[in-house]
This record gives C-alpha cells, structure tokens and sequence, in this order.
C-alpha cells in the first residue's frame, strides 16, 4: 500500500508557510505611512486614496502616521458627514509632515452631547473651509476640542457652528483647550495652535442658542509657564453666551483681529474678556486690533476684565489698536479693567458710541499696576445713566499717560475725564472738552502721589453747565511726596455752575505750596463764584497766587481755532512759547515742541505774522548811522495784537 508521508508533514507547512505571507503582505498593506493626496468622499469606500468619512481618515492616520505632508481634499457635494472625529498622534507628522484637511465648504455635524472633532494629542493638522457643526443639546457641545498635549495645529476658514445649545453649562464652546475629555481641567493641553479667519456662530438660529464659551483655554499656575502660545486671529465671533474669550493660567497668547458681537440674548454677564493670570514667556501677550460691538445687554453688565496679566519690559502685555462702539447695557460697562498688571500697553484703543444704564467705565488701569503705558487712546461720544469715567492710572506706579482725549461724553450725573488717585510718572499731552455731565464735571482726580508726577502740557476745557460742581484739576495731595510738577497746562472753564455751587478750577488742599503749579493758563469766563482752592477758597488767580506762593500762572483766553468741531488748537500768541521746557519734547499731534519756550497747552501752534515793505528814508547810512523804519505788518492771528 502506497504511504503519502510527505503530504502529511508538508501539507500543514505549506499551509502555514502561506499563511504567514498573506499575513505579512497585510500587515504591510496596513502599515504603509500616508503621503501625498487622498480624498474623503463619502460615496465611495475607503480603499486606495480615498475615505468614506473622517473617522476613516482618523483611523489610518492613527495606526499608519505619515512619512511625508499628506493633503485630504474633501470631495465637493459629497456631505453632510453625520459624525464626531477624534484625531490622535500621527507618527511621523512634524514642520514639514503636515496634514491639511481641505473641506472645499462641506460640512460635518455631531449630534451627540460631545466635541464635533476632537484633538487628543494630535500635532500638525490643518483644517480648511470646512463648516463643523455641533447639534447636541446637552453638556459637553464643543465645536473643537484641543487636549491631552494638541499642538502646532490650525484651523482656518471654518464655520465653527452650535446650532442648537440654549443651556448655561460651562463645559459648552465652540474652541476648548482643556486637560479633560469631558470638562475642563488644567494640564499641558495644547500649545502654538492657530485659529484663524473662522465664523463662530450658532448658523441663524434662534438668539438664545449658543455656547456658553466662545473660545477658553483652561490652565492652572502649575502649567501657566509651560503652556500655551496658542493664537486666536480674525474670526467673526458672535453668539456666545457668557465669555468671549477665557484665558486662565495661560501664558503667550494672541488675541488680535477678531470681531466680537452679539452675544447670546437672555445674558446678564457679558465678559468680552477674563484674560485671568496670563504670563509672557517666549511670546507676547496681545489682545490687540478686535472691534467688540453690538453687544446689548438691556439688564446686564459686560467686561473686558484682566487680572495679573503682566509682561516685561521687552514685551508688555499689549492691549493695542482696538475699537469698541455701539455696545448697550442696562447697568456697568467696563471697557477695560485691569488689576494688579506689570509692563501693559494700552495704546491707540478707540471707544464710542457706547451706553451704560447706570456706570461706564473706560481704559481703566487699577490697583498695584506697574509700569503701564497708556498712550494715544480716544474716547468719545459716550453716554451713562449716571457716570461716565475716561480713563484711569488707579494705584499706577511708572504711569505713562499721553496723547488721550475724553471729548463729547454725556451722563446723567457726571463724567470724570481722568482718574489719577495714587498714581505716580506722568500724566502729559492729554485732552479734555465738550463733555456733558447733569451735576458734576471733572476734567482730572487726583491725589495721595507719594513719590513723582509730573502734570503737564494738557488742554482741559469745561462748557457745559452743571447742577452742582466743575472741577478742572482735583489734586488732592494729602501725603508729603517726592515731586509733584503742575506745569505748562491750559484749564479753561465757561461753564456756569448751579446757583448755590462753584466751579473750582483748580482744587489743592494740602501740601499745594510743595507742589511746583506754575506756567499754566487758567482762564475762567461765566458767571459762577469761582474757586482756587487751598487751606481756603481764594476767589480770584491772584489770591491763588500768593497763597501757593508764585505768580506765574496767567489768566488768557486761548481763543480755540473751533471748539465745536473739536479743534481744540490756541490761536491766541500771548500764551505762545510761556512755558517751561522739559517736559515733553512732542505735543499732543507728536509734534516737536519749541525746546527752549514750549507752547501752553496739549499742542504746538504757529501765529502766522508777515512784515514787509520796509522802508529805510536815507540813501547812504554810514557807520552808528540811526533813523526811522516803516514796514507793512500782518496779523496772522484772530486776537488783536498790542504793542
């Protein structure tokens, strides 16, 4: 009988010899890294260089990675895609490796209570055009989602959408950085990520939908160093319920181009910003070149509110460039709050147009700030049910304020221009004119400086006539101080006061002999009882005088070009080159001034006087000869001139 022996020992190695080739050759199939093109087109199955869904694509990224940048072009028309991604670390992905997602306008929505896309450790992705949309109702709606160490991603040119989240849940956004899947928590979750161009919205629903973040970045002092970097750039922001921007224990971040407006209706708090704790380390801190607008809160309060946000030196935290208008709240507007700040720049902001039902503050700078620079900001056209305040060096040491104007402000008790108590440096160059307060008036509060101010070069105009009291300088120096200059300033008061008050154009009642109140034009012309005050009211610039023991303040008319249209420039050149020079080498218009008799006042002005024809009656004039000179003279001014 025949015996196949080799079949019975070869028949099992051959089967598993090819076994083991079919495995290899799979695990190869599976294992090759993605490069170049592919596409997601929901149509055809995921095989070769395309995916069915975004969950696909995540999938071969996660278990493959990358050997070279890989582009995924989203196949136009072929969604919605009804899902929620999760991208994780692609191996290889770096600088150059990177992953763009081209969404070619199509859209991807979540309908569970959950991020829309998730970055859990992923590293340089990029998704364009694409609208992401979260639907879910409950606690957990994100649009995007940055954890557990996301970093160098972008996401450019999206509709970031929650369409349909009308709940208050503070684990809501459409832009998270958070530790925690589920909520937030602080740990190295994401750093140098950029978030650019996208609409943040709820896509036209009904005004209460909306998240309860627009974007946050939750840290903790732990990480506030090692974190962060991550830059919010020229979105369209809007529909967000309580916090624009949240930025806790983070450090390095800009914030600059945005468009923010329209908060989600049924808001009582409104923090445009609560930038809390933020540090400068290797990239500067900016909230910088936003328009915030059309945020109407009818019984509420918005914020723009900083707390120990501090820079240094070589990179102040920058608060530049913004435009804040048209804003509505039915109690406190705070334009900008900020607390206990090192090395802060607060330069060319503009505020109008907004409206507080009882208090509106602007710009102001407060409690134990060092070293801030608030340079060349307006605010105007203002309105407050009961006060409207300026801007403020509030406990400021090193201040630098100069070239601000506070002009055509109207409240319903008062408005306070500049608010100086406890502030030290200078306060120079800056403007105040045609605002409008029921009661009071104040050009400038200030007081208790115990080491140096210097006072000087600034334009205070009160016209307007109040119930009770105008105050054009309040310098209330009740603690002996290092030095305190009040010079070169022109304080002009037309205003009438109520019938049983004053106008107490300058009001100094300690310590006014050590002050240096010397130079300035106070010019007082109405029909009110008018004060300088010191240790008692002196009733005319001469007794002020003798009481502060110098007569070189003067009492002119600075005859404003035109008052009205706000060009507050002198044309009178009797105060022309009286001041002391020193103390600012540009005016209000960054003008140089005259170096050795600077001009009066927040500007630099030029009387435009002629002569000519002149006239000698002899024809040959020989030495220590003398005679008469007539000449054609032109006034150039609108003051008639003397002498």
């Amino acid at each position: 009988m025949k015996k196949h022996y080799n079949e019975k020992w070869l028949s099992p190695l051959y089967r598993g010899i090819m076994l083991s080739v079919a495995l290899l050759f799979a695990s190869t199939l599976a294992m090759a890294q993605l490069s170049g093109t592919y596409t997601i087109n929901s149509a055809s199955s995921t095989s070769g260089t395309n995916f069915a869904s975004f969950g696909d694509l995540a999938t071969a990224l996660s278990k493959s990675g990358v050997s070279a940048a890989v582009t995924v072009n989203v196949v136009k028309s072929s969604g919605p895609y009804a899902e929620r991604v999760e991208f994780g670390p692609a191996s290889g992905a770096s600088a150059s490796n990177t992953i763009t997602i081209n969404g070619n306008g199509e859209t991807i929505v979540n309908t569970t209570d959950a991020s829309t896309i998730e970055f859990n450790s992923a590293d340089y992705f990029t998704i364009d055009n694409l609208k992401i949309e979260a639907q879910g109702t409950g606690t957990g709606v994100r649009v995007l989602h940055f954890w557990n160490g996301a970093n160098y991603n972008t996401v450019s040119d999206c509709e970031l959408i929650v369409s349909k989240y009308t709940g208050t849940s503070n684990s809501t956004g459409y832009v998270v950085w958070s530790a925690s899947k589920t909520g937030n928590s602080a740990n190295a979750h994401g750093s140098h990520n950029t978030i650019k161009g996208n609409k943040m919205w709820n896509g036209g629903t009904s005004s209460a939908v909306g998240p309860y973040y627009a974007v946050c970045e939750y840290g903790s002092s732990s990480y506030s160093g090692t974190t962060g970097n991550n830059q919010i750039l020229d979105n369209d922001i809007m529909d967000f319920y309580y916090y624009g921007m949240y930025f806790y224990y983070a450090n390095g971040y800009k914030i600059e181009g945005n468009k923010i407006h329209k908060a989600r209706s049924g808001t009582s708090y409104s923090y445009v910003t609560y930038l809390y704790y933020g540090q400068t380390t290797t990239n500067q801190l900016s909230f910088s070149n936003n328009e915030i607008y059309d945020i109407n809160l009818s019984a509420g309060y918005m914020y723009l509110y900083t707390y120990y946000c501090s820079g240094s030196s070589s990179m102040p935290v920058k608060f530049d460039d913004n435009k804040i208008h048209d804003n509505s709240v039915g109690y406190y507007l705070y334009n900008y709050l900020g607390y206990y700040a090192q090395n802060v720049s607060l330069q060319r902001n503009k505020i109008y147009n907004n409206y507080a039902g009882y208090y509106l503050y602007n710009l102001y700078m407060c409690y134990y700030s060092q070293n801030p620079v608030i340079k060349d900001n307006e605010v105007y056209s203002n309105e407050a049910g009961y006060y409207v305040y300026g801007m403020g060096g509030y406990y400021a040491t090193n201040a630098i304020m100069e070239r601000n104007s506070v002009h055509d402000n109207t409240a319903g008790y008062g408005v306070y221009g500049y608010y100086i108590y406890y502030m030290s440096g200078d306060f120079i160059n800056n403007t105040y004119y045609n605002n409008k307060g029921d009661y009071y008036n104040y050009g400038m509060l200030g007081g208790y400086t115990q080491t140096t101010l210097n006072v000087c070069h600034n334009t205070f105009i009160l016209d307007d006539d109040v119930t009770y009291y105008n105050y054009g300088m309040y310098l209330y120096m009740y603690y002996t101080f290092t030095e305190v200059n009040v010079k070169n300033n022109i304080i002009v008061v037309t205003a009438d006061a109520g019938s049983s008050y004053y106008n107490y154009v300058m009001y100094t009642p300690y310590n006014y002999q050590d002050m240096n109140i010397e130079n300035n034009d106070i010019y007082v012309k109405n029909s009110s009882t008018n004060y300088y005050y010191t240790n008692t009211t002196n009733t005319s610039l001469a007794q002020f005088a003798t009481s502060i023991g110098n007569t070189t303040n003067i009492e002119v008319d600075p005859k404003f070009m035109d008052l009205s249209k706000g060009n507050i420039i002198p044309t009178n050149p009797e105060i022309a080159n009286y001041g002391q020079p020193g103390y600012a080498a540009e005016d209000y218009a960054k003008k140089k001034r005259t170096a050795c008799g600077p001009d009066l006042g927040a500007f630099e002005f030029t009387i435009d006087h002629s002569a000519s024809n002149f006239t000698f009656s002899g024809t040959n004039e020989c030495g220590g000869y003398m005679e008469a000179v007539t000449f054609d003279f032109t006034n150039g001014s609108t003051v008639d001139m003397k002498n």
